[in-house]
């Protein structure tokens, strides 16, 4: 019993300490530079993030499309609920940054 408990403990630990996915996109512009949020929006992923239902463009989102900056990630909670779903509901948040003037 006790090592089933200690099992169990640790796959709770690793689960709990592994890092969050997070991927920035730098195009025209420095990572260092000063950047303001210009859009932030929830992405609906299915089969650990192979299938995705809508491509969606920057363009959308950024003023000047020549000159931003996209930072993608999955948090805890977007990672918890993909554990819960057997990754088949994968989401995640992409951010939009543009150069602050």
């Amino acid at each position: 019993m006790k090592k089933k408990f200690l099992c169990a403990l640790s796959v709770c630990a690793m689960l709990m300490l592994q890092s969050c996915y997070v991927q920035n996109v730098s195009v025209g512009m420095s990572p260092d530079e000063p950047m303001r949020q210009v859009a932030k929006v929830k992405n609906q992923q299915f089969i650990a993030g192979l299938v995705q239902p809508t491509q969606d463009k920057a363009e959308n989102h950024v003023k000047d499309t020549k000159h931003f900056t996209m930072k993608t990630k999955q948090t805890f909670w977007d990672g918890f609920l993909a554990g819960l779903t057997f990754s088949i509901y994968t989401p995640s948040t992409t951010y939009y940054y543009e150069p602050a003037k």
